[in-house]
């Protein structure tokens, strides 16, 4: 709610400043400049990023809108079939030109057009002029006051890690109380189900990654898209992992007598709750870690201390529940199934470890400054130009080396 607040403020204040800009460049008389303040309110979106490329996408698609408006108007006229005819060649240029969610604006732009007398051509350029005024004060505002969409994109990572780690105190807990097929298939279908719920997450850390880019106020918070996307990518292959070591139980409990699963040894569905109890915490400190870990100077020591001692416990605890499985009387397709149990657990202990988040801490924070603010393609076009000026350099020099090798310096010249 406090976010919506911020934001209706903020879009308020650069409509009406849109809007007080094109009265004033207005000549008097002429009819209110209302699309100054609806094009600010268009083009500035959740990031710098996003508002450049929403400023040229919707002035081209007014300019063309407004131009095939005229041109067909002056030779045409205005009737149902040249209505038709311009919203045809509008939809054409739009969507030709790759404008997005702006290729729309294209035909509307022409219809009004037409809609104010055909051929009037100062409403044209009026148009023209307010769509051009409204771009200004959008794109000024977007890169000078972008919002910060850290905090919901953290929130979103944090309410992920502990709905994931409480699906794992579920299944310890019905661990502790004698189930049967039906819990453990349960166990399947929410970890099935929180998969699906993580789609929201990674929307929200998405406007996470872009509202830092290009950002002045977030120059300390430039890892925070990428630490918190590192730690939503954690939690959807450890809820993956989870998902098939409950498949593996399931496949497990149906394949033996029913008296005799393993789920009916108590003494194994205990260390197998001890082992899931570590993991619920793991996943919540390193939840925490994550949500922590974005800032240039973070050094969340003792979170990672934390992280570790709960790895070594888990590790410990999967040692004795392997030895209690090693004594089961089972045959070659019931040992596969333990030793299919045993390997997910390991690979869910193993996404825990902190050396990974320390290896990707030292990774990011690595990168050189277009790959930190700018999206994988124009950083990359960056890093080329960046190259290429420096192999051209380099070659200039050795050029002028070879030049005076070639042509050494005989002295000054007689007078």
């Amino acid at each position: 709610m406090r976010v919506a607040m911020l934001d209706s403020v903020r879009l308020t204040v650069i409509a009406v400043m849109a809007y007080a800009l094109a009265r004033w460049l207005q000549p008097r008389g002429g009819p209110l400049p209302l699309l100054a303040p609806l094009t600010a309110l268009l083009v500035v979106q959740v990031s710098a990023l996003r508002t450049l490329h929403s400023v040229w996408q919707r002035v081209l698609a007014v300019a063309f809108g407004v131009l095939t408006a005229v041109a067909l108007a002056d030779g045409l006229g205005f009737s149902w079939w040249s209505l038709g005819l311009a919203i045809f060649a509008g939809l054409a240029i739009g969507y030709g030109m790759r404008l997005g969610d702006q290729a729309l604006e294209v035909p509307i732009s022409a219809m009004l057009i037409f809609s104010l007398g055909a051929a009037n051509e100062g409403a044209a350029w009026d148009r023209i002029l307010e769509t051009l005024i409204g771009a200004a004060v959008g794109l000024a505002a977007g890169l000078a006051w972008p919002p910060v969409r850290v905090g919901a994109g953290r929130e979103a990572l944090a309410d992920a890690g502990h709905r994931l780690a409480g699906t794992v105190d579920r299944m310890s807990t019905d661990l502790r109380e004698e189930p049967g097929v039906e819990d453990a298939e349960h166990w399947l279908s929410d970890t099935k189900q929180m998969l699906r719920e993580m789609t929201r997450t990674d929307e929200a850390i998405g406007q996470a990654e872009e509202s830092v880019r290009l950002n002045p106020r977030a120059l300390t918070l430039i890892d925070a898209g990428v630490a918190l996307r590192d730690g939503l990518e954690m939690l959807e292959h450890f809820d993956v992992s989870l998902q098939t070591l409950t498949r593996a139980v399931v496949d497990s409990v149906r394949s033996e007598e029913e008296d005799e699963h393993v789920l009916s040894d108590p003494s194994v569905r205990v260390r197998l709750a001890d082992v899931l109890d570590e993991l619920a915490e793991g996943v919540r400190v390193y939840t925490e870690l994550a949500v922590a870990d974005f800032s240039r100077d973070a050094t969340p020591r003792d979170l990672e201390r934390r992280l570790a001692e709960l790895v070594a416990s888990a590790s410990e605890d999967r040692h004795r529940l392997a030895d209690l499985l090693a004594e089961r009387e089972s045959g070659i397709r019931q040992r596969t199934l333990y030793g299919e149990i045993l390997m997910h657990i390991d690979r869910l202990i193993n996404y825990l470890h902190p050396e990974h988040r320390e290896r990707a801490r030292g990774r990011w924070r690595s990168r050189d400054l277009a790959a930190r603010h700018l999206p994988a393609r124009p950083a990359g076009l960056v890093r080329k130009t960046r190259r290429g000026v420096r192999q051209a350099s380099a070659a200039a020099g050795t050029a002028a080396r070879e030049n005076a090798a070639t042509f050494p310096d005989r002295g000054p010249r007689p007078q």
